[in-house]
């Protein structure tokens, strides 16, 4: 496996820890009826670390929404949110750079 995939890939630590984190429920909509996804803050194809940092726990809908037409709607929210759980989030630290080890 290439060294980027695992990079961003989620393993199961980062799994657990952002679900409790969030409280098994949907950051943006707050459901917690629903299976609860995980997904990338920076997405995968832009490098996006498979870490807690830029991981967000949103239902199906949501997660579609986000990767979808209404991103640039629910990011801001999204950044906010986890701003607020990490005083020193940076966007930028959470893309993958070759080299750079976690």
């Amino acid at each position: 496996m290439r060294e980027r995939t695992k990079s961003t890939a989620i393993n199961g630590i980062s799994r657990k820890t952002t679900h409790e984190r969030d409280g098994y429920r949907c950051v943006y909509c707050g459901r917690t009826d629903r299976p609860i996804e995980l997904a990338h803050f920076i997405s995968r194809t832009r490098g996006g670390l498979g870490v807690p940092k830029n991981l967000i726990s949103l239902c199906g809908d949501c997660h579609r929404d986000y990767d979808g037409a209404r991103h640039s709607e629910i990011q801001p929210f999204l950044a906010e949110y986890l701003k607020s759980k990490y005083p020193d989030w940076n966007e930028n630290d959470l893309i993958y750079q070759k080299g750079v080890l976690l």
